[in-house]
């Protein structure tokens, strides 16, 4: 049978394609789209890293350097980056640092910014399959638990694995929110590479979060009005619900969930006792309707109004709210604004 010209042409051009090497695809994913170095790109190391593309003797004796900036080593790390093929790096590290295999390598004899190194690279070496590098990262975090670089670059590698395991987008960016709003973290990296990281992981809520490293987040909000504006952009409140902001008894109230989600907070319901629990990454707190009293943080506090429910949603007295997660609160009587600014997240 005398074939079609088509079909001769279109067979001709998959084998045309066949024989050309493609460029690499890009992987979408919390390891591997955090590109943080950028905010280090002034340092000489992380340039020579950038060049170097793999593990060098210079490289593997400054990451083993207990002297050396921890996020720093990171952000080496972060330039060296990955490949759609599992790499040796962390092994060809352990070689040139230690002289030795990294089975060999006992990770108790470790420090614990030299388990941080390795379970960076091992988690840059095969970003498919983050078990192991997750596990030396958690050690390390142990043994680092006021570092906020530690516990960022594992909440990444957690998130990674979490991503893999179909665990829901929304716990992907939970992971992360608790180390970014974690007022207790020693911040010991650039904020600009926290921003860095932080916009791309905001992308896998379902929710309009709010990035703790942006300049100043900004929220305004109108009694009355379903929308809010976050740095002048418009978003609906509750969409699906249509709660807004409400003046009771010359009090402004604001819908709980709304602005607990928003940094990345959970917000519970108990029907069976009208209770609602509140947990963010510094703040604890439990709610009864009808009732003055809140609970925060294991202590007892009056609130100005008692929380009530509308549309389904609890509402709560504004300034109490705002202040306790950690905004600068004000209130325009002649336009009715309430707004609310988080500034530049402060570490200790």
């Amino acid at each position: 049978m005398k074939k079609h010209p088509f079909i001769l042409l279109f067979a001709l051009t998959a084998m045309l394609f066949a024989l050309i090497p493609l460029p690499s695809a890009r992987a979408d994913s919390p390891v591997t789209s955090t590109n943080f170095y950028v905010a280090y790109k002034d340092e000489s190391i992380v340039q020579k890293a950038l060049q170097a593309g793999g593990m060098t003797a210079e490289l593997a004796t400054y990451l083993a350097d207990e002297s050396s900036p921890l996020a720093l080593r990171a952000a080496i790390i972060n330039a060296i980056g990955w490949d759609t093929e599992p790499t040796q790096r962390a092994e060809a590290y352990a070689q040139q640092a230690y002289g030795k295999s990294l089975a060999a390598i006992k990770p108790s004899e470790l420090r614990g910014d030299e388990r941080f190194v390795i379970g960076y690279l091992l988690a840059m070496d095969d970003y498919l399959d983050t078990r192991e590098a997750e596990q030396w990262l958690e050690d390390a975090r142990r043994q680092l638990p006021d570092s906020f670089t530690a516990a960022l670059i594992h909440a990444i590698v957690q998130a990674q694995e979490e991503m893999m395991k179909d665990a829901g987008w929304p716990q992907v960016w939970k992971t992360v929110a608790d180390v970014a709003f974690d007022p207790d973290l020693k911040m010991d990296m650039k904020p600009e590479a926290a921003r860095i990281i932080i916009d791309y992981m905001v992308s896998y809520s379902d929710k309009k979060v709010i990035n703790p490293f942006a300049e100043e987040s900004r929220l305004t909000l109108r009694i009355g009005d379903r929308d809010f504006k976050l740095n002048g952009e418009t978003f609906e409140i509750d969409p699906g619900y249509g709660t807004a902001p409400a003046l009771i008894n010359g009090s402004a109230y604001l819908p709980v969930r709304f602005l607990t989600e928003a940094v990345g907070g959970d917000i519970r319901w108990e029907a069976t006792t009208h209770t609602v629990r509140i947990d963010t990454a510094h703040v604890s707190m439990k709610l009864t309707i009808g009732e003055k009293t809140a609970v925060v943080n294991g202590k007892e506090q009056q609130l100005l109004g008692a929380p009530y429910i509308s549309n389904g949603r609890t509402m709560l007295p504004f300034r109490f709210l705002g202040e306790t997660l950690g905004f600068d609160v004000s209130w325009d009587a002649a336009t009715r604004e309430i707004g609310l600014t988080l500034g530049s997240q402060s570490h200790k």
